[in-house]
């Protein structure tokens, strides 16, 4: 049984892997085209509301889908109070944020979100729809009908988000963007999932989730804040446009490094959670998630950070170009993202969601401290702020791990050194080759082709383990393949 899961596992990360990049990638691609078409001020005015969608998302899970996949004997009756539970929640925060619509346009001194909120919350009910059939999926490792659904909306979405861009519908086009790919989510979601709705609400299922669910409600909703409080501000203190600056920026790093840390999030949870009672192999699996994500992260950010420029000039436009900056610095502080999702993701998997909370309300000084220095001073001192608490929270996040399982912050950085040598050494080669050449384009080119080469040679020499495996991996698929 252990066995079959572990390959179940296996393919799972495949799938996941494959629908997070390709569904991502896709969107990457489709969201360069509509930067071209629109405003950083429209991406800003967006970017106001999507941040109250995040915390409404929140709400609507409540950490039910956590709990659904972690719980190892649901049946019926959960999923079917699961699904009311969000669906009532989700037409309250409707409409709710419907009649405070005015209210948040004060706030951001932009009167033209009155109209675009009340549209673009629809979102909220739409995306209630799809919580227990996504969970369910995902509890049975089946991640290629996850990757089908993901591709195929993003895909959907953003030619419909391009479409109404090219017509000048200016912000509307994003709205539209997103109200067509959670409709289309949710349409598909219901039909491939196959699940309809047995049984009616059961207090006793709601009490027995929620008891795990309510602590990751919690964590969740100071998570989303820790997340998007920059976002929050800087839309508040801040113009729309360095709002849009800003977003635009987060998107690159978020595509590698946030992307990575939900594929070993998401495919390596049900595994975990059924390995919560064997220590021994449930650590190997954590130590392998945190070498496997630091080999592909630190080069991938590291090469963000040092191409900052040409990336966004090349891509965007040289309207973008402001956004540079901030691209350097977000670039770096998402390095550690994936580990930290990694180390609260194991206290998930052993049902300490008790622990999780703890450990999130813990950064709530750091966060304090680090707004009331960064905010007065300018954006850029911002992202400076986010890139020091993002080593501090990787630290904090750690210590749970550190203390249950005998694999801490320091223990982590020690089997990462590898690649942080061969990451620095690559970024100071790159730099070096890039500072002869005027063109982006080039710069670009060279940048990365030559970033690969470094980084893989650096980590051949200091006779990594893991990027053997990963290159024989390669040549056994190439040799398939043929």
């Amino acid at each position: 049984m252990e066995q079959n899961l572990t390959q179940k596992t296996k393919f799972g990360m495949l799938w996941n892997a494959f629908e997070k990049f390709a569904s991502q990638g896709i969107a990457f691609v489709l969201n360069i085209i509509l930067a071209r078409l629109l405003t950083p001020h429209d991406y800003g005015v967006i970017g106001m509301l999507t941040i109250f969608l995040t915390f409404s998302n929140v709400f609507i899970d409540s950490g039910f889908s956590r709990a659904l996949v972690q719980k190892q004997d649901r049946n019926e009756k959960d999923f079917s109070t699961v699904l009311l539970f969000n669906v009532s929640v989700s037409l309250i925060l409707y409409v709710a944020l419907f009649l405070c619509s005015p209210a948040i346009a004060r706030f951001y001194k932009t009167p033209e979100l009155v109209q675009l909120e009340r549209v673009f919350f629809i979102v909220i009910i739409l995306n209630s729809l799809t919580v227990v059939q996504n969970s369910q999926l995902q509890a049975a490792v089946d991640f290629k009908h996850i990757a089908f659904i993901n591709t195929i909306t993003q895909i959907c979405s953003g030619v419909a988000g391009i479409v109404a861009a090219f017509y000048g519908l200016g912000a509307w086009a994003l709205v539209i963007q997103a109200l067509s790919k959670s409709f289309i989510s949710a349409v598909l979601f219901w039909c491939i999932g196959k699940w309809i709705p047995k049984t009616g609400f059961s207090y006793k299922s709601f009490k027995s989730l929620f008891g795990f669910g309510s602590k990751l409600l919690v964590t969740g909703l100071l998570s989303t804040t820790v997340t998007n409080i920059n976002s929050i501000v800087v839309g508040k203190i801040y113009s729309p446009a360095n709002l849009g600056f800003y977003t635009r920026a987060q998107q690159f790093p978020e595509l590698v490094s946030g992307t990575l840390g939900s594929v070993l999030n998401n495919a390596t949870f049900p595994l975990m959670a059924a390995l919560q009672n064997d220590r021994e192999n449930l650590v190997y699996i954590f130590k392998k998630l945190i070498k496997t994500a630091a080999m592909v992260v630190f080069p991938a950010m590291v090469g963000l950070a040092i191409l900052s420029k040409p990336i966004i000039s090349v891509l965007l436009g040289e309207q973008w170009l402001p956004a540079a900056e901030l691209l350097f610095w977000l670039s770096l502080s998402y390095i550690f993202t994936p580990l930290s999702i990694i180390n609260m993701n194991i206290l998930n998997a052993i049902g300490r969601s008790d622990l999780f909370m703890k450990v999130d309300f813990s950064k709530i000084p750091f966060i304090a401290i680090t707004m009331l220095i960064t905010f007065p001073i300018s954006l850029k001192a911002v992202v400076i702020g986010s890139f020091v608490s993002a080593f501090i929270y990787f630290y904090i996040n750690a210590l749970m791990p550190g203390r249950l399982f005998k694999y801490g912050a320091f223990k982590q950085l020690a089997d990462m050194w590898k690649y942080t040598v061969s990451s620095i050494i690559m970024g100071v080669v790159v730099i070096f080759v890039i500072s002869f050449i005027e063109s982006s384009i080039i710069q670009l080119f060279f940048g990365i082709s030559i970033g690969v080469v470094v980084y893989v040679g650096c980590l051949l020499l200091l006779r990594d383990t893991e990027v053997r495996i990963f290159l024989e991996k390669i040549k056994v698929l190439k040799k398939n393949g043929k």
